[in-house]
């Protein structure tokens, strides 16, 4: 009763409802989450830019100090670069690095500067893993320059600054849409001249107020420079070497020595158009096969002649020829005209009956055309019928002829035939030659510094070796002295010239001041009445005009 009533209870609408609940909280949670992910991954945006930004600017920064006058391009197109290593090197910068604190690519990363026409291009390039970019900057010396060259400002910013400076020099702008102010003050006259500033680094124009004094000083500066010492710090050590004693360390090369015994099997001699056949206790055997036209070396037996002894070889030769010619046979209807090595040559000549060529002879002329003998042919030229009298009158035929000759045709027939030797004797180039064969035998004689001792050579003497001298393993070997690379930083001053200024200034006193303006930076007419350039400068568009 219990169950039935429990199973009663149960609702598939609250199940529902439930699960509902549920899913909108899991889709919420989601959402949230993916916002929160998209402003972290827009803040980790920013500090990776912000990051590089600052890197870049510092390498700037040290590129405008570092591009002094003597260190810039002379020829337009020129360009000079320092890498990030250099100013890591010259300790003009600190290691860079980017946002997870990884060092930048010091070999890859620069800043170069271009001449152009009038201004200079620098370019500041930095390599950070996969990031890279670059900021390109205009250079020049422009009136508002404090160094020898600076960056180009903005026309704006420009116009802004000569509004409130009266001490704008602007020698090196020349743009269409600037206009500069002259002054004439008349009816005054100038108070004295205050008491010089203090001398400073400074640089300060001469103007009509300001009167200036310059003086150039040697000024000491100390700089670390890193250096590299190759020092010596010794000879190298000679290993132990078991059973050998040490007798010199030369230029790295330790040589050892002992005293030993050597024994060497008895050496037989080369001897030439032989070959070796064995040997016999100190008897060498040799054998060749030699032509009966050349002279034999014959063994030690009769009938050979003794030629001499070296050491323990003795020589004998004897000189045997057997040779005979070769032999052309016979060819019916032709005849022998010679040989050319085991080639025989042969010749017959016939004149054809049939086969001829024609040769001009002569013409002739008369009442027929002869008939072709076995010399002559005739070709008729022209046949006329034409009144003629000889033996009696009337109208006769006559002829013209071209005679030609019959030359008949020679002919030389040759063949070869190949030569034979006697029985027992075979080709030898262009000869014909029987072999034989003979033996002779040497007394074999032991090498240099060796002696006879029974069946073998020995000798006494001393053994030696070399090795190769070694240094400790931080330390290079140069030819026996050992030498180990120490770095370090040795102070250097270095003296350069540095200009000061001083200045002193006085006022125009009274009187009237004209202004006035001129697109000219040097107007002959305003200077010729007596106007001066005052320094300001302002844009056309500013002035009204």
């Amino acid at each position: 009763m219990y169950d039935y009533e429990e199973n009663k209870g149960f609702s598939w609408t609250n199940l529902f409802i439930k699960v509902i609940i549920v899913l909108i909280f899991i889709l919420f949670t989601v959402w949230l989450l993916s916002l929160s992910n998209k402003k972290v991954s827009n803040s980790l945006d920013i500090i990776t830019d912000n990051v590089f930004s600052e890197n870049i600017n510092k390498m700037k920064e040290v590129g405008k100090d570092y591009f002094t006058t003597e260190r810039l391009p002379e020829k337009v197109g020129d360009v000079k670069k320092i890498t990030l290593e250099e100013m890591y090197n010259k300790k003009m910068l600190l290691t860079l690095k980017d946002k997870n604190g990884k060092t930048c690519s010091s070999k890859n990363s620069y800043v170069s500067i271009e001449k152009k026409d009038n201004e200079y291009l620098m370019k500041v390039y930095l390599e950070c893993g996969k990031n890279s970019d670059y900021v390109v900057v205009t250079m020049g010396c422009y009136n508002y320059c404090s160094t020898d060259i600076c960056e180009k400002k903005n026309e704006t910013d420009i116009v802004s600054k000569n509004t409130d400076t009266e001490d704008n020099n602007d020698e090196n702008v020349n743009d269409s849409n600037i206009e500069y102010q002259y002054a004439k003050s008349t009816g005054g006259n100038w108070s004295d001249w205050s008491g010089y500033s203090n001398w400073s680094t400074t640089s300060v124009t001469k103007t009509d107020y300001r009167d200036v004094e310059t003086k150039v000083v040697d000024v000491d500066s100390i700089h670390q420079t890193p250096v590299t010492e190759v020092k010596f710090m010794g000879n190298s050590s000679c290993p132990s070497v078991s059973g050998y004693t040490l007798t010199s360390n030369v230029n790295g090369v330790c040589t050892y020595s002992k005293t030993t015994s050597d024994t060497t099997a008895p050496k037989c001699p080369s001897v030439s158009g032989y070959t070796y056949m064995g040997m016999n206790g100190f008897t060498c055997n040799y054998s060749k096969t030699t032509s009966d036209t050349t002279a034999p070396k014959c063994p030690s037996v009769s009938g050979y002649t003794y030629m001499g002894m070296n050491g323990f070889t003795c020589n004998y030769s004897k000189t045997t020829s057997d040779t005979t010619a070769p032999k052309c046979p016979s060819v019916s209807g032709y005849t022998y005209t010679g040989m050319n090595g085991f080639t025989c040559n042969y010749s017959k000549t016939t004149t054809s009956k049939t086969e001829y060529t024609l040769s001009y002879y002569s013409t002739g002329s008369g009442s027929y055309v002869p008939a072709d003998t076995s010399t002559y042919h005739y070709v008729q030229k022209s046949a006329d019928y034409v009144y003629k009298c000889d033996s009696t009158c009337g109208m006769r035929w006559y002829y013209t002829y071209t005679i030609y000759k019959k030359i008949y045709k020679t002919v030389t027939d040759t063949t070869t035939k190949t030569a034979s030797c006697p029985s027992g004797y075979y080709q030898s180039e262009s000869t014909c030659a029987k072999s034989s064969t003979s033996t002779t035998t040497k007394t074999a004689s032991c090498p240099s510094g060796y002696y006879q001792s029974g069946s073998t050579c020995a000798k006494n003497g001393t053994s030696t070796i070399t090795k190769t001298a070694s240094c400790p393993s931080d330390q290079s070997n140069r030819s026996g002295k050992c030498y180990k690379v120490v770095s370090y930083n040795k102070e250097e001053t270095i003296t350069k010239k540095v200009t000061y200024y001083r200045y002193r200034t006085r006022n125009y006193v009274g009187g009237t001041t004209d202004y006035k303006w001129s697109s000219s930076k040097n107007d002959k007419q305003l200077l010729d009445a007596g106007y001066k350039l005052t320094g300001k400068t302002r844009n056309k568009e500013i002035g009204g005009k």
